[in-house]
């Protein structure tokens, strides 16, 4: 049974300010997510720091940082054009500073064949994800979670994402099933659950759409038939549930009143998913 957690993102703030603000509103486990940082428009180089900076504040007003979200395939591809390794090296360092905090899961979007090339993204996920669960495992660092995308191939097929997890067969890598990613590429919440098997994902976001682009709403706001949520058994045995839905406000406190109800949302519709 999985624990629920409230992602920065749904949060319209900087992200230390969303983590500081999730800890008013009573949450006890938070998502440290790069959406966040996107949204403060700052340099690449500094985006390790910041989350640094999220993880910390959230060390100091007493929440759990649970899982960290890292920087999207557009942030890496900017490393692997000086070679493979120094993607790895610029991940390690996402690793390094959950780690240092206390989280328990890093999770990563693959590298996809629209940017890379079919043959060449397979190759790559596969040593990216095995070089890093490889040192995962070696410096006893947080699981790295694989995350289905959103409509980029080959990842964007949870059979491709199962895959690729089961041929790496580490026990520091793990997938993440992504509600909203796999309703866009036709996988009702039954189909997700039967296409990950025998896999148990170790996380679960959860947002909704109308199934024609990644609106991330609440859950109940778009297309997704949540009543198929107690019949996905797999999915239930994911160790958290993240809440990872925008606000469709640029309000600070109505974002907190939706975020309550998404919360209270997903105890009732996941309730067969939670602890």
């Amino acid at each position: 049974m999985a624990k629920l957690v409230a992602s920065t993102r749904i949060i319209p703030l900087d992200i230390v300010d969303a983590v500081e603000t999730l800890h008013a509103m009573g949450f006890e486990l938070v998502d440290i997510n790069y959406a966040s940082v996107e949204r403060m428009n700052i340099d690449y180089p500094s985006v390790p720091n910041t989350m640094r900076l999220a993880l910390l504040q959230a060390v100091r007003v007493g929440v759990r940082p649970v899982t960290v979200h890292a920087p999207w395939e557009d942030y890496f591809l900017l490393y692997i054009g000086r070679g493979l390794d120094h993607a790895v090296d610029e991940a390690k360092i996402f690793l390094d500073i959950a780690g240092s905090y206390g989280a328990e899961i890093v999770v990563f979007h693959g590298f996809s064949s629209r940017r890379i090339g079919s043959y060449r993204a397979e190759w790559v996920n596969k040593r990216f994800f095995a070089e890093l669960a490889d040192y995962a495992e070696r410096e006893d660092l947080p699981v790295v979670a694989v995350e289905n995308s959103s409509g980029a191939k080959p990842l964007n097929k949870i059979e491709a994402l199962r895959k690729l997890v089961s041929q790496i067969d580490s026990p520091k890598l793990r997938a993440c099933i992504d509600t909203g990613h796999a309703f866009l590429n036709g996988y009702s919440l039954r189909a997700a659950d039967h296409a990950i098997k025998p896999l148990e994902p170790v996380c679960i976001h959860v947002h909704d759409n109308h199934g024609e682009r990644d609106e991330h709403l609440h859950i109940g706001c778009g297309s997704i038939n949540w009543l198929e949520a107690p019949s996905a058994v797999n999915l239930s045995k994911a160790s958290y549930v993240v809440l990872e839905s925008d606000c469709s406000s640029n309000d600070v406190v109505a974002c907190k009143g939706q975020a309550i109800i998404a919360a209270n949302n997903a105890r009732s519709v996941l309730k067969d998913w939670l602890t």
